[in-house]
């Protein structure tokens, strides 16, 4: 699964590596956020009006007014997003790129959880496959791949940055991106237990913690 992220990159410059500038001028009053828990309002890549891919915010979690459960659900599989209600149409017209600078997974250990940071090894942004309804969205995750199964068995669905216009656009490539599972060049570290407190939210959340 995937329940806190990491958004502290330099849109500018991860919008010209894109080659996406538009709605940059919407989330300009965004500040760099180092523990982002669900009900947060994130930073997306979707398709505007004019079908043109901008940059907006929505708010991590979805709600519909007809759903049983009491909480946002944060998170859909991407092996079943196509057939669950909830998930179905909004998988097939409204398709969203979360980009971020990393996320955290807890790994059970005796007597708790420890906290990991996982994050591209090249440095930049890993682009998480979402969709949304008007406002809100959730991120799709697949099977983790096997040298962070340890942590946990679930990892975000990660789109190639080549494939980013591909997933936004077209509903059948779109399940193929979102079907693969490409083998990621992951780094990956323990970082301190106090960002399980979302109040927590500074740069010292990326720094490695020494187990021993």
């Amino acid at each position: 699964m995937c329940g806190r992220i990491v958004q502290s990159f330099d849109v500018e410059r991860v919008g010209e590596f894109l080659e996406i500038q538009q709605g940059t001028e919407s989330i300009s009053w965004t500040e760099p956020s180092y523990n982002i828990a669900p009900g947060s309002r994130i930073c997306t890549l979707q398709l505007d009006e004019l079908s043109d891919t901008a940059w907006t915010t929505l708010r991590w979690g979805m709600l519909p007014a007809w759903a049983k459960m009491k909480r946002p659900v944060i998170n859909a599989r991407a092996e079943t997003v196509t057939q669950k209600p909830m998930f179905r149409n909004s998988f097939r017209t409204r398709r969203s790129v979360i980009p971020v600078t990393a996320y955290y997974e807890w790994q059970a250990i005796p007597g708790g959880k420890q906290p990991y940071c996982i994050r591209n090894k090249n440095g930049f942004p890993l682009l998480l496959a979402g969709l949304y309804t008007e406002d809100e969205c959730v991120i799709l995750t697949r099977s983790a791949q096997r040298d962070i199964s340890y942590i946990h068995d679930r990892m975000p669905a990660v789109v190639n940055p080549d494939l980013m216009d591909a997933y936004l656009r077209q509903p059948d490539v779109a399940c193929e991106v979102v079907g693969q599972e490409d083998l990621l060049d992951l780094e990956v570290y323990p970082v301190t237990k106090k960002i399980g407190n979302p109040a927590f939210n500074h740069p010292v959340c990326l720094e490695p913690i020494d187990r021993a």
